[in-house]
């Protein structure tokens, strides 16, 4: 038989569970709404006032020289050459926190051809 203050934790413990998977349940999607949109971010060498393009699957959305775009299943580098093919070229482009050298971005902006990779 449990006493009174055994009930009294076992409920406080409860209590406190449903707080903390509240606060998760409505947090963690919060937190992932606010990155996603920017997963891949590229910087245009000239303005555009194009559109939303669908791009290897994920909408790209571009504001004057900046574009972004919510994580796809494609290579960093294939969704740069798109971009770079759709838009124009980019300046400069990220996918996460990896950051694209000079060298990958003047390979986006090249003869793209033979480039794209397999997903």
């Amino acid at each position: 038989m449990m006493t009174l203050s055994q009930i009294s934790a076992r409920m406080g413990a409860l209590a406190a569970a449903t707080a903390l998977s509240a606060t998760l349940l409505f947090a963690a999607p919060q937190a992932h709404a606010a990155t996603k949109g920017s997963y891949y971010k590229a910087e245009l060498a000239q303005p555009t006032t194009a559109k939303p393009e669908l791009l290897r699957s994920v909408y790209v959305k571009c504001e004057g020289t900046s574009c972004r775009a919510p994580i796809a299943s494609t290579a960093p580098k294939n969704m740069c050459i798109s971009i770079a093919r759709e838009f124009g070229a980019v300046t400069a482009f990220t996918a996460g926190e990896r950051v694209f050298t000079a060298e990958e971005v003047a390979a986006c902006n090249g003869d793209n051809a033979k480039a794209i990779a397999k997903n």
